[in-house]
């Protein structure tokens, strides 16, 4: 004999079942009623708002360079540095993912991916250089670039090696951030790149880009013109579009 089909679901459930169902949905009901009640908040009265020992001292003076409330300090980045000591700028800082709020990463937490360290680069004698397959090269400093208009985006920026910690044959027993932090979103501000390959004149035979940053171990990054978004991003002049 075959199952009868057709009908409501109420039709095809036991008595039993049934029940459990429905108690089972109202209880959930009740719990996200109650979430969204106010009667969770404990009662207050207005002569007890003044209770705290911060109420009735003088607060902390200014400071030129503003800093996260102490209460933050468990908040940090997960450092991954390979070669210890001997190399501390090697590796990663990952952002602790799990302890942040909104979209914005805090750029003390932006997450960091370095081969050689950070390199203290002075604004004043940086510069940007565009050569190879265009009618001019031209070389940048920084004072000439922030003349040029600017455009502000808001955009992560990942490092391909993110998650890798989840390729191993045991499950990590990390954080969120310690296995996935290699991620950052933050708001960009600078000159976008194609303004500054059309000044160059780019020309048409014109198939790759490089993108060459200034730290000591001269990583270089390749892509296509299709892909120029993706790699302008080393360079100090901003990103293409």
């Amino acid at each position: 004999m075959r199952p009868k089909t057709g009908g409501d679901a109420a039709s095809r459930d036991t008595p039993d079942t049934a029940r459990g169902r429905r108690g089972f949905l109202k209880q959930g009901a009740a719990l996200v009623t109650g979430a969204a009640s106010p009667g969770i908040a404990q009662g207050a009265n207005a002569q007890g708002l003044a209770g705290q020992p911060w109420e009735r001292v003088y607060g902390a003076g200014f400071t030129g360079y503003g800093q996260p409330s102490r209460f933050e300090q468990p908040v940090m980045r997960y450092l991954g540095k390979p070669y210890g000591d001997l190399a501390p700028g090697t590796g990663s800082a990952l952002a602790p993912i799990e302890a942040l709020e909104g979209v914005i990463t805090p750029s003390s937490l932006h997450n960091i991916r370095s081969h050689s360290g950070t390199p203290d680069i002075d604004p004043k004698q940086h510069r940007l250089l565009l050569h190879g397959l265009v009618a001019r090269p031209l070389v940048f400093s920084m004072e000439a670039l922030w003349r040029y208009p600017m455009t502000t985006r808001t955009h992560f920026v990942e490092c391909s090696g993110n998650s890798n910690r989840a390729l191993a044959p045991q499950p990590a027993q990390v954080p969120a951030g310690a296995m996935h932090g290699n991620i950052a979103c933050s708001e960009w501000t600078g000159v976008p790149l194609r303004m500054l390959l059309e000044e160059a004149g780019l020309l048409p035979q014109a198939k790759w880009l490089l993108a060459e940053g200034a730290d000591s171990t001269r990583t270089a990054s390749a892509c296509g013109p299709s892909r120029v978004t993706r790699c302008a991003c080393c360079c100090p002049g901003g990103r293409a579009t």
